[in-house]
């Protein structure tokens, strides 16, 4: 494991979405359990929204999510590996993720087995493990502090708010993916659009 004493800068690299699809799966398996006709243009991270039920039902279903262990199964984008491999020969890489701690070391587990030690660090947010927060107020937390507090100098992540956080805080995000809920966006200095890993690799090879 490098440490983060060295010279290298660190990019830091959401999961869900980012890693492996999550979001097209939960509404295709939400749809099959629950009777729901969502498509992906209905993904919300505030689940009970997506759903439109109250917090009680929110929870008991994302328990079963996790109980059945359904975000931590599937496989890495392609070409994902492959662009880390050779991010990790000039860069030190980390995951920060939103997943509750709750599925910490399945998630983990995860990473471990297609990444092997690509990643030095995993870092949870944290930011859904209290679910009796409301969803306005979690709707302005964000990953900008931890990747302050981590010395990030890249993220590369799916949700704008996350982006456009550590842009403020200097942070030069990659907002990857094309997602309903990361278009039409007016991006500000710092926020680079990245469709897919390929793009990522474009990316820094700019940076050279």
């Amino acid at each position: 494991m490098q440490q983060r004493g060295n010279r290298q800068q660190i990019i830091a690299v959401d999961v869900d979405d980012v890693l492996k699809e999550s979001s097209q799966f939960l509404v295709g398996y939400s749809n099959r359990k629950w009777g729901t006709s969502l498509t992906i243009d209905d993904y919300n991270e505030h689940w009970a929204e997506m759903w439109q039920v109250d917090a009680a039902e929110m929870q008991r279903r994302a328990e079963h999510i996790h109980a059945e262990g359904l975000l931590v199964h599937g496989e890495p984008f392609d070409d994902t590996k492959q662009v880390l491999e050779k991010l990790k020969e000039r860069y030190t890489l980390v995951v920060t993720t939103s997943r509750q701690r709750l599925i910490m070391k399945q998630t983990q587990e995860w990473l471990k087995a297609y990444f092997g030690e690509l990643f030095s660090e995993v870092h949870f947010a944290g930011i859904w493990d209290d679910i009796e927060i409301e969803s306005a107020i979690r709707a302005q937390m964000t990953k900008a502090q931890l990747l302050k507090d981590i010395g990030a100098h890249y993220l590369v992540d799916d949700h704008p708010k996350h982006c456009l956080a550590a842009a403020e805080l200097g942070i030069e995000s990659l907002l990857f993916g094309s997602y309903p809920w990361n278009q039409n966006i007016d991006l500000p200095k710092g926020v680079t659009r990245v469709s897919d890993w390929q793009g990522v690799a474009v990316y820094f090879d700019g940076q050279q």
